[in-house]
């Protein structure tokens, strides 16, 4: 087997991904996204992709190119 990369498209998240269209952003823990935006001081704001499918965990994934960080 082998390890890949995804750059954009559908991919199965472990977690629950929010409700059908929420926007995911990347989580301040490791290997997660979250439906709310991070707060944390110097924390990065990232749009990673959008919920399609809350009960499957189905999240179409197309990181924003660009970030916030938090002052």
């Amino acid at each position: 087997s082998s390890v890949g990369m995804c750059i954009r498209g559908f991919i199965t998240l472990s977690i629950d991904a929010g409700s059908n269209g929420d926007i995911l952003y990347l989580s301040e823990t490791a290997q997660q996204a979250t439906t709310t935006a991070p707060t944390t001081s110097g924390a990065v704001v990232r749009i990673i992709g959008y919920c399609m499918d809350d009960t499957n965990g189905q999240i179409f994934f197309n990181p924003d190119n660009t970030f916030i960080l938090n002052a």
